[in-house]
């Protein structure tokens, strides 16, 4: 043991036998992520807000949708910072801290799991002492065990590996802190850790398993009992999400850490570990919406027709007085009001822009992530901000697309809230990213020999993430406030998508407070980046100016030039639309300026940054010739 040097970082390999295909997981993973956040928070959202689910069986769901949002979180931001570039070694109080979140709320997920079947035995057994056994104290109580159960667990089993000597090798074959993979690190005998281990996973896996089984064979017992097929299947519906989660859940799991330890396989076990830290956090609330008819109808009502200002009472007091007016339940939007042959040439006109651009982002995606000499932090964001614009894109153009080519095109209100919430939280993440790309520039000329250490990689994945985390939250709390206002008519948004001005115009209340905080949004996202990228260039200026050569003065303002035209297009259209005075509306000017930042603006953003950029040109050309020409590369 003299000669052995103690191990304090661990390199986490992840997918890096896979490098012409990271991009593509990136892009996967991280709309697979998105998606499980939205789904989880809509649970959340909808249980907290209804008061038809304020029931024990949605109460553990909303405990549940929770857990696994934290669950996804500690796991899949490191891989996906991992699959774009980022530095995959990790410390050992890094490691141990991720194994210990990880542990705790996987056990916390199964323990819960039990809980809910526990739940649905005493619903279908005992109904009438249901509300007494399974009053709110109990079911606090049973989710504070749950969690409590978890967390203990996971600090006896994070400790005792961590007990273990490191001395060498350090690399993970896993794209997180695992516990078989790190127990094999050690330079000691491991047998007994993984003997352990796998007693300790037999509790937390077989355990909560035994009991759902069990309380579906009392479940079975009671249900065959009902006379009717109608009281079979309704009973059976109750079940039907929690089985799907169940098996799903404890399925993955038991493949990977019940099975012989002699058993072992670094490519398959990262491939059972995706299904259980992407797939089932995502099915989890897509079964739970998709097979609940009580949950879908209460999405329905939180997105549409309740108000955050009226209580239900008061509101359906206010439709009423109304007289025969009706909720409505879709919106209409009409598009371009031009003749056949003009929309037509427009369609053509837009989808050929549309393709560039997607096309235009690609290609700047693959020239950042296959260049070596783009991996800063300048291309970093410019990787964000095309990605960004790509997904922006996507949720207005075809719809705009399918307009042109009907003459309108009817969208249900939920899509509409969909189509809104994902336009303003892309706009507001691009905002907030332009902000960040100037200070980026501002450190860059200003602070040239500190631009390394402060703007290491994991502040850039910092930044990005605020910008991501804020664009979507504020955005968030904009929509939810619009469509709680009820609609009773008319339904036709004059606009080619789901914009906030035109729809709050068609609410049949006082939408007062939402303009006010759409209005201030936009002051925060467009005003306050705009602020901070004049007040970087404003130190750039400064320390341009005292460049003694014009040459140095040139190959600073290079730098800057595409992003000064990008921030100059994109702010000035949206300021226009959203800043302006109430008095100075139009809706035909709004479609013209909204064609402008949702058409124009993403295919400026690539245009200039290749055209204008002599690193991305290069680049490009790389890139290309890798792709067409294999042989010459």
């Amino acid at each position: 043991m003299a000669n052995r040097t103690w191990v304090s970082k661990f390199i986490l390999v992840g997918f890096s036998g896979l490098a012409d295909l990271q991009l593509l997981l990136f892009v996967l993973f991280a709309l697979l992520y998105a998606v499980t956040l939205v789904g989880n928070a809509l649970i959340v959202t909808v249980v907290g807000a209804d008061r038809r689910l304020h029931t024990p069986m949605y109460f553990f769901l909303g405990a549940l949708s929770i857990s696994e949002t934290c669950y996804t979180f500690a796991i899949l931001l490191p891989m996906l910072g991992g699959l774009v570039g980022a530095s995959r070694t990790m410390s050992r109080a890094g490691c141990a801290v991720q194994m210990y979140v990880f542990i705790g709320l996987a056990c916390n997920n199964c323990f819960l799991l039990a809980g809910m079947g526990y739940d649905r035995y005493l619903a279908i057994c005992h109904p009438l002492r249901y509300p007494v056994l399974m009053s709110r104290l109990v079911c606090a109580w049973l989710v504070a065990m749950a969690l409590l159960s978890g967390l203990l667990i996971s600090m006896g089993q994070t400790l005792f590996i961590f007990s273990l000597p490191f001395c060498g090798p350090n690399t993970i074959h896993h794209f997180f802190c695992d516990l078989l993979p790190v127990i094999r690190l050690s330079c000691t005998d491991t047998s007994l850790h993984e003997a352990v281990t796998f007693a300790l996973s037999l509790l937390v896996i077989a355990l909560p398993f035994g009991l759902i089984v069990l309380s579906y064979l009392y479940i079975l017992g009671t249900i065959l009992r009902i006379p009717s097929v109608a009281g079979w299947r309704k009973a059976f519906s109750t079940c039907a999400s929690h089985l799907t989660v169940v098996v799903l859940h404890f399925g993955c799991a038991s493949a990977m850490y019940l099975r012989p330890a002699m058993d072992d396989d670094s490519e398959r076990d990262q491939l059972i570990a995706v299904s259980y830290t992407v797939v089932t956090p995502l099915l989890n609330p897509v079964v739970y919406t998709l097979r609940n008819r009580e949950v879908q109808m209460a999405l329905r009502r939180v997105l549409g027709r309740n108000s955050l200002l009226l209580s239900p009472q008061r509101q359906l007091q206010s439709i009423m007085r109304r007289g025969n007016d009706t909720l409505v339940t879709e919106f209409f939007l009409v598009g371009f009001s031009l003749p056949s042959q003009l929309r037509y040439i427009l369609f053509t006109v837009f989808l050929l822009i549309y393709i560039i651009t997607l096309m235009a982002n690609l290609l700047i995606l693959m020239a950042i992530r296959l260049d070596c000499a783009l991996h800063t932090p300048m291309y970093f964001f410019l990787f964000t901000l095309s990605l960004s614009e790509t997904c922006y894109t996507f949720v207005v153009i075809p719809n705009m697309l399918a307009t042109l080519l009907s003459g309108g095109k009817p969208i249900c209100l939920v899509g509409c809230a969909l189509q809104m919430f994902f336009f303003l939280s892309f706009a507001s993440t691009n905002c907030s990213l332009l902000a960040v790309m100037g200070y980026d520039r501002y450190v860059a000329i200003c602070h040239p020999l500190h631009y390394s250490e402060l703007m290491n990689l994991r502040i850039c994945l910092w930044f990005a993430a605020s910008c991501l985390f804020f664009g979507f939250l504020i955005p968030g709390i904009e929509v939810y406030l619009i469509f709680n206002l009820p609609y009773c008519g008319p339904n036709r948004i004059d606009h080619f998508f789901c914009d906030s001005g035109p729809v709050l115009q068609l609410a049949c209340t006082d939408s007062k407070v939402p303009k006010i905080v759409v209005f201030a949004g936009g002051l925060l996202f467009i005003i306050g980046a705009l602020l901070l990228i004049l007040l970087s260039y404003v130190f750039i200026l400064s320390a341009i100016l005292k460049i003694s050569s014009a040459q140095g003065r040139h190959k600073a303002f290079s730098t800057c030039a595409a992003h000064i035209t990008v921030v100059i297009v994109h702010y000035g259209c949206a300021g226009i639309v959203y800043l302006r005075p109430k008095s100075a509306h139009s809706l035909e000017q709004d479609k013209l300026i909204a064609v402008s930042y949702t058409v124009f603006t993403p295919l400026l953003n690539p245009m200039m940054y290749s055209l204008r950029n002599k690193e991305v040109r290069l680049a490009l050309r790389k890139t290309m010739t890798s792709i067409f020409c294999p042989q010459r590369a």
